[in-house]
């Protein structure tokens, strides 16, 4: 039986023109090669599978052929070539950081590097994984990297940069590998896939590439074990079942379903996919993914964003045409909010199932939120005017389009008495000046503005301090404090000390915005003062005889006090 060799090493690059998808690094190496511009150590970061060992392997055979070309790429004949090809070469020296991580392994190292080459000009140290080194052996390693001999080139890789100490990271070329496009994976594993004459549904390379995540060795493992399960023809339907990726058929179907506000049809359809094994947190990742790529190709300077096949970008933007740029938008948002809030919910199910069900609705004119019944209040009395019940008129959509009767006016001179009006239900509305909506700032517009009386104002401030009345200072300050009227409708609320001043500027808006809902007179002004005598004869008593002073000129008894017990307050 022939011995089979895995795609990951059999299609592996040999040269830097086959590399696929870091064109950045290859150009750079290349051209550092070709200018004779070598530094002693580079640094290869990024993720697994995307081509650092094979880049180093690369770098290592080209500054030792014999016959370079003038692009900068090994001859691939010459016998240094040869020898690297068939992995006899003894220019390159592999270490593996991960089980070779002591001071011991380094030092070994480093006594190998004061040794020529015995074929070729340079000796290259391959360290992969070399943030797996201990503290001690980066710092035996660290002279011998800085100031190597000149035949000695180090090239250090990793996934995670982020922990190689600053002293070799300030001694290397950094390099940093991007993730490969999922065209470019699907292009490699196309070549491939012909090579081997293996049959195949160019959107099953394209689910394949996207499972890799960027990595192109995990791409080709996963084409050597489709290719087994599928007899030589990869298709659509099998590479989707067997790598358990939840079909885009499904998202496709769902969003039509939300735009035909289907309810039924969607949870029938999300059931389905629960049956079938798939996780609901995976699930909702991939609608929210599903939609984006669909507002994505509402445009067609975004469409080149779109990671999938020709065939599924048509269809993207077929159902990009009958989705609004606000729907999408508030879909993904609940989609959104739904995966932060998947982990700590109790029923992880229903939490799914509620954002399908505000997807479905989404579309929907029917505004759930408002009430059939609204009610003004009228005069001093508790009577009531209902707004008529909506009219309900149905048209060739599946759902109903609700109209709504308009409000009746009333008169203002029928409002200019408010005693009914609840000030703690204003205070407690949720829709305060600072959180209202434009069209209920356009009524506070709409106020009269009538003529106030000082009356009226304490009334409205005695109102607010009842509503306030669980803080107990705020209650006693504004039932004690002098109110004044000025002519030009400011409200001075007089206060007897700084700290009561502090206090009421931070609660200056919203007492402000209660007393002109209150009066429905939008052209108050609230201010605070402080009383004058106060101001004039704050002065504090720091010292004990400046207490002592202060305090018997309010009671003389305590001068006889000292006097009789012939009290020292000087200490």
């Amino acid at each position: 039986m022939e011995n089979f060799i895995v795609s990951a090493r059999k299609y592996r690059p040999q040269l830097f023109n086959t590399v696929v998808g870091q064109g950045h690094i290859t150009n750079t190496l290349k051209n550092a090669i070709i200018q004779k511009q070598l530094a002693q150590a580079y640094l290869f970061c990024g993720p697994r599978g995307v081509g650092k060992t094979t880049c180093a392997r690369i770098f290592a055979k080209t500054i030792n052929c014999f016959n370079v070309s003038s692009n900068g790429e090994a001859c691939d004949k010459c016998e240094s070539c040869l020898s690297f090809n068939s992995g006899a070469s003894l220019n390159v020296y592999e270490l593996d950081a991960a089980s070779n991580n002591s001071v011991e392994d380094i030092r070994n190292l480093v006594d190998q590097v004061r040794f020529a080459p015995q074929l070729g000009e340079y000796k290259v140290y391959i360290i992969d994984e070399v943030h797996m080194l201990s503290a001690a052996a980066f710092n035996a390693f660290l002279k011998t990297l800085e100031e190597p001999p000149k035949h000695a080139k180090f090239i250090l890789a990793t996934t995670e940069k982020h922990k190689i100490i600053p002293t070799i990271l300030s001694r290397c070329q950094v390099f940093n590998f991007n993730r490969i496009k999922v065209e470019d994976i699907s292009n490699h594993l196309a070549f491939m896939a012909e090579s081997e004459h293996v049959k195949f549904e160019q959107e099953a390379l394209h689910i394949i590439a996207q499972k890799a995540d960027g990595g192109l060795r995990d791409a080709c493992s996963m084409f050597d074990q489709m290719v087994a399960f599928t007899e030589n023809n990869l298709t659509y339907k099998q590479v989707v079942e067997n790598l358990h990726v939840l079909d885009y058929d499904y998202y496709f179907k769902l969003t039509d379903a939300f735009l035909g506000s289907r309810l039924p049809e969607i949870m029938v359809v999300f059931d389905d996919i629960l049956k079938k094994g798939f996780d609901s947190h995976n699930f909702i990742i991939g609608l929210g993914e599903h939609l984006r790529n669909i507002l994505v190709s509402k445009d067609v300077q975004t469409l080149g964003l779109l990671e999938v096949s020709d065939a599924l970008k048509q269809k993207y933007a077929i159902q990009a045409a009958n989705c609004t740029v606000q729907f999408l938008l508030k879909s993904l948002s609940i989609i959104s909010k739904t995966d932060v809030n998947y982990k700590s919910a109790k029923n992880q199910r229903l939490l799914v199932e509620m954002a399908l069900m505000q997807l479905c609705y989404l579309n929907s004119p029917l505004e759930t939120e408002k009430k059939n019944d609204e009610s003004v209040v009228v005069n001093n009395e508790t009577s009531v005017i209902k707004q008529n019940n909506p009219v309900i008129t149905n048209f060739n959509n599946d759902a109903p389009v609700i109209k709504t009767a308009s409000k009746p006016v009333i008169p203002f001179n029928q409002l200019k008495n408010t005693a009914s009006f609840s000030l703690k239900d204003a205070l407690t509305d949720k829709t305060l000046p600072h959180e209202s909506s434009a069209p209920e700032r356009s009524n506070e517009v709409a106020y009269v503005n009538e003529e106030l009386t000082l009356e009226m104002i304490k009334e409205a401030v005695l109102r607010y301090a009842k509503a306030k009345e669980q803080n107990k200072s705020i209650y006693v300050s504004l039932t004690e404090a002098p109110v004044v009227l000025t002519p030009s409708n400011e409200i001075v609320i007089t206060l007897l000390n700084h700290s009561q001043l502090e206090k009421f500027q931070e609660l200056k808006q919203d007492m402000l915005d209660v007393l002109r809902k209150d009066l429905r007179n939008n052209i108050i002004v609230l201010k605070f003062s402080i009383k004058e005598d106060d101001i004039s004869t704050s002065v504090k008593a720091f010292t004990p005889k400046e207490k002592f002073k202060v305090m018997s000129e309010k009671n003389s008894a305590l001068l006889d006090l000292k006097k009789r017990f012939d009290l020292d307050i000087e200490y």
